[in-house]
């Protein structure tokens, strides 16, 4: 299905509640955003990650943490560098 959603002049787009709701999404939850050409793809981290669990080995330093751990902790290893 399509829907229509609107940019803002923050540049922030506003996902419709129908596929929201349908995706099972939850607000705050975090999103890998990539782009092909002129079109844009949106998906869940969680999904992601769990989709890719066991393909790669976890770092011992991520062991045990929560996708938001690890995001936060890679932020600020990357910012210490």
């Amino acid at each position: 299905m399509t829907y229509t959603a609107t940019l803002t002049g923050k540049q922030q787009l506003t996902i419709p509640a129908d596929l929201f709701r349908k995706l099972n999404w939850e607000i705050g939850q975090k999103v890998v955003v990539s782009a092909s050409d002129y079109s844009l793809s949106v998906t869940s981290a969680k999904d992601l990650v769990d989709r890719l669990a066991g393909s790669v080995p976890i770092p011992k330093k991520f062991k045990g943490l929560s996708i938001d751990q690890i995001i936060e902790k890679s932020i600020q290893d990357n910012h210490k560098q």
